[in-house]
């Protein structure tokens, strides 16, 4: 008796829950999808801002003397840079291939990756100080250096919901942060 019970109870839980339309669950799953990419927009900007404030923090000078450097020698440094992404990456590409047979080969490719995202990390805080300035310059503000590069990591990070514009200017700008290491400043 118990047994039937149960089993009808069930029955009776799971048609009703069935018999539901689809619609408030699809809204659910989008509602959630649109609050998750909200918040991971928030947060990548937070680490950027703390990564920039960090490194202008502790290398005020490196960061204004590289700056001048993406300034005045852009194309420079993007040419420079798509060479070092080009050739990093086609060893990268080699290694982890060789690496699925060849642990240590698969260890450097992760090593030469390691490196070459530690540059455009820290090539990107000067990129960042030089966009904060042309637009603070076109509106006409003096601010810290602190603020000018926060404004620029702002802009950069706001031009990734503009599809492939948006997207080319900031491979640009990558590719300009890798390439600020090997210009002399």
């Amino acid at each position: 008796m118990r047994a039937k019970l149960l089993g009808l109870t069930t029955l009776l839980v799971a048609s009703f829950a069935l018999c539901q339309p689809k619609e408030p669950i699809q809204q659910i799953a989008q509602s959630v999808g649109v609050i998750a990419a909200f918040w991971f927009i928030l947060t990548t900007y937070l680490v950027s801002a703390a990564w920039i404030s960090v490194i202008s923090a502790l290398l005020p000078e490196w960061v204004n003397r590289k700056a001048q450097a993406v300034q005045t020698q852009s194309a420079r440094s993007f040419l420079f840079g798509l060479i070092v992404v080009v050739v990093l990456g086609i060893f990268i590409v080699v290694l982890g291939e060789v690496g699925k047979t060849a642990p240590p080969a698969g260890a450097l490719a992760v090593l030469l990756l390691l490196v070459l995202l530690t540059g455009y990390s820290l090539g990107w805080v000067p990129v960042t100080w030089v966009i904060g300035r042309r637009i603070l310059a076109i509106v006409n503000w003096e601010r810290s250096d602190l603020v000018v590069a926060l404004i620029g990591a702002l802009s950069l990070h706001l031009l990734l919901f503009f599809p492939i514009i948006g997207w080319a200017v900031l491979l640009y700008w990558a590719i300009v942060a890798v390439g600020v290491w090997i210009v002399k400043s």
